[in-house]
């Protein structure tokens, strides 16, 4: 487990690093392309409040232990989301990163499965702590631009590491102790719709898989431009899908988002 763990913190510095030499990167071009058409960079602080729904599921010597986190969790005791996108022309690049920290303890049930078939459920009560990064890097391409709507077809990469651990109490008394990360391929499109010179409407789905079965995300929302930036309201959904067998069997992110962007 202390192996896995440090492979998953390797991972996970990994990405950060590789989004950081993007933007360095990115900047150094823009530097030295004076003569040409400049760079635009917009960063985006959002406040999310999700709701999670999902399914975990425990290996235990007396049979495997599957928690509904819907059930349990309602607690959210951090998070941070931020975005960054840099375009030119037609071209742009984006990375998304995402870190929740999660707790709660309620009376609940569980199912333990010793074998084949639907399980046993238990009345307990469960304390469940969840912890989650989440970081997407996307290259996008502009099919259409206008007055009105500019659209880009996105294709890139989604990471999620989880890890959350569970103490049941009561007919059953327990302390486990999870964790899984994958990597999946994302394809999509994002772009916004002008209502007026303020306000507009951004956009964006995306679809995939990889270690997932499939992952898939939609964001629509409301937005109004400033000379320096933008502000924007919206509603975010982000699910994973995954076999049986896995720790993280099925897991949906979705509610209200609110984010203030700055242009330079």
């Amino acid at each position: 487990m202390h192996l896995k763990k440090i492979s998953r913190n390797i991972s996970l510095v990994s990405v950060i690093l590789l989004l950081a030499m993007f933007c360095m990167v990115n900047s150094a071009a823009a530097q030295s392309m004076a003569d040409a058409d400049t760079w635009q960079y917009e960063f985006t602080i959002y406040g999310w409040f999700p709701s999670i729904d999902g399914t975990l599921k425990y290996p235990d010597p007396g049979g495997d232990i599957s928690a509904d986190t819907s059930d349990i969790l309602d607690s959210l005791n951090f998070v941070f989301m931020g975005t960054f996108v840099a375009q030119k022309n037609k071209l742009s690049f984006g990375a998304d990163v995402l870190y929740m920290d999660l707790s709660n303890s309620t009376s609940t049930t569980v199912t333990v499965n010793p074998g084949p078939g639907p399980g046993v459920p238990v009345n307990v009560t469960a304390g469940l702590g969840l912890k989650s990064w989440v970081v997407t890097g996307i290259v996008g391409y502009d099919v259409a631009q206008s007055d009105k709507n500019r659209t880009a077809v996105v294709g890139g990469f989604r990471y999620l590491d989880l890890s959350a651990d569970m103490n049941l109490t009561g007919s059953l008394t327990r302390s486990l102790s999870g964790s899984e990360d994958f990597w999946d391929v994302i394809v999509g499109f994002r772009g916004a719709f002008m209502l007026n010179e303020k306000w507009y409407v951004p956009y964006y789905a995306d679809i995939g898989a990889g270690q997932s079965n499939l992952t898939w995300q939609l964001y629509a929302g409301i937005g109004y431009n400033f000379s320096w930036g933008n502000i924007r309201l919206g509603y975010r959904y982000l699910e994973y899908d995954q076999d049986d067998d896995k720790f993280v069997q099925d897991l949906k992110f979705y509610g209200p988002v609110a984010g203030i962007g700055f242009r330079f």
